[in-house]
């Protein structure tokens, strides 16, 4: 693989949405609230993010982050998979090709590139609890990973499930034992469910600016 494919992968694999949960729940939360058909008006939109200055677009049922950048390296870092041909580099393992630009003895490539982070779908719904939208993605074998939403003031923040406090919070709320390996599956009920929230659960966040 060579430098500008490893450079894709970086950007477009933020940790807040393709990390490997440690917590799912059993049923989409919170369980006994209906499930919205799109993303309401008033989140949709674009949305620039804190982290990397990556757009995050919203539509109806689809929620996209977007990369759109230049990338500067030195040809020297390309590496032995990869060819420098005039304003072309070769993939030799696959015979793709990336046109750059060249400044000096550095390389620059335009990176653009979209990841679907979340489609409304059987396996990907959305409920609406206490102000907060909270995204539900099937994570297999009856297990949902669960994501917060929230929206104040132009400011959209997204967060998930990660520390050690709040998985022991998760299990003196809903009274269980849990294997010492994650993921933790959980069985919550409503009102157990906004406990946790109240209690700073969702503490791992990324915060994102509405621009239009």
């Amino acid at each position: 693989m060579n430098r500008f494919k490893i450079i894709i992968l970086l950007f477009s694999f933020s940790c807040l949405f393709s990390c490997e949960t440690p917590v799912t729940f059993s049923e989409p939360q919170p369980v006994g609230i209906s499930n919205l058909s799109g993303f309401p008006k008033l989140i949709q939109g674009q949305y620039i993010s804190f982290t990397d200055n990556s757009i995050l677009s919203i539509s109806e049922n689809l929620m996209l982050r977007i990369y759109d950048f230049d990338e500067k390296i030195h040809k020297n870092q390309l590496d032995s998979t990869s060819r420098l041909i005039g304003n072309t580099i070769v993939d030799l393992t696959t015979n793709e090709k990336t046109h750059i630009k060249h400044e000096g003895d550095s390389l620059i490539s335009h990176i653009h590139y979209i990841d679907t982070l979340f489609q409304i779908d059987n396996e990907n719904v959305v409920k609406k609890f206490k102000g907060y939208y909270f995204l539900n993605k099937f994570y297999g074998n009856t297990s949902w990973e669960v994501k917060k939403l929230e929206l104040s003031k132009g400011k959209l923040i997204i967060s998930r499930i990660s520390t050690k406090i709040e998985i022991e919070n998760l299990k003196t709320i809903t009274e269980s034992s849990q294997d010492t390996i994650a993921p933790y599956k959980f069985t919550i009920t409503k009102k157990q469910f906004k406990k946790f929230i109240k209690s700073d659960g969702f503490s791992d966040s990324e915060v994102f600016i509405k621009q239009k």
